[in-house]
């Protein structure tokens, strides 16, 4: 199991129901169900990927909801954790956005874009809900950043929407690492409209 699917999946316990949204092959659950989850709703809109999901998760198939469907249309009320996972960060915040009502019943939203991280904190912002906690990790070259969104207003400034507020706070190497590489790639493009996010890397990184 990659090390990117077992550091999501920790994210889910005290919860045992939990909802994998574009599962995929199904990895994420079958770490889920290995933690203790007792209930999981896999969901996808393609039916090549969640036959394979049904596949690697048969010995759990009892326990299972399979919906081919988007997004969390066919959300199951008794969930109590949704993961997105592996997209961007729009079509994460378009997803939620779309059926906001769905999550009513769900106490925690875990996510990892692929990238534009900051339009999910800032859906975070406009449907009161705020961030509880955040991880980056590196695997095979490429940075992942997980983070978990419960209900619950909150107020971030730019560089925390940009950088993550827990992630900024610690500063640990690894994101520092990122951002370097990162405001180092984009002063070598030498391009106006990369100045804003230049200047903020100097002001809270570099």
């Amino acid at each position: 199991m990659s090390k990117r699917i077992k550091e999501i999946a920790s994210f889910i316990m005290p919860y045992k129901s939990v909802a994998d949204i574009g599962t995929d092959h199904g990895y994420l659950l079958l770490e889920a169900f290995n933690l203790g989850i007792n209930f999981a709703q896999a969901i996808d809109n393609k039916v090549g990927p969640l036959n394979s999901a049904k596949n690697n998760l048969k010995h759990y198939n009892h326990k299972i909801e399979f919906s081919l469907s988007d997004g969390l249309e066919d959300l199951n009320p008794k969930i109590d954790v949704v993961v997105l996972s592996g997209m961007g960060g729009s079509l994460i915040a378009s997803i939620l956005s779309k059926n906001i009502g769905k999550l009513k019943n769900v106490k925690r939203i875990i996510i990892q874009p692929n990238r534009n991280i900051d339009k999910v904190r800032e859906f975070a912002i406009e449907a009161n809900y705020k961030i509880t906690q955040e991880k980056i990790i590196e695997e095979e070259a490429i940075y992942y950043e997980i983070i978990v969104l419960e209900k619950g207003s909150a107020k971030y400034t730019k560089a925390e929407i940009t950088f993550g507020p827990y992630l900024l706070k610690e500063k640990n190497e690894l994101f520092i690492k990122k951002w370097t590489d990162y405001y180092m790639h984009l002063k070598s493009l030498n391009l106006d409209e990369n100045l804003e996010i230049i200047k903020l890397i100097e002001s809270h990184i570099i």
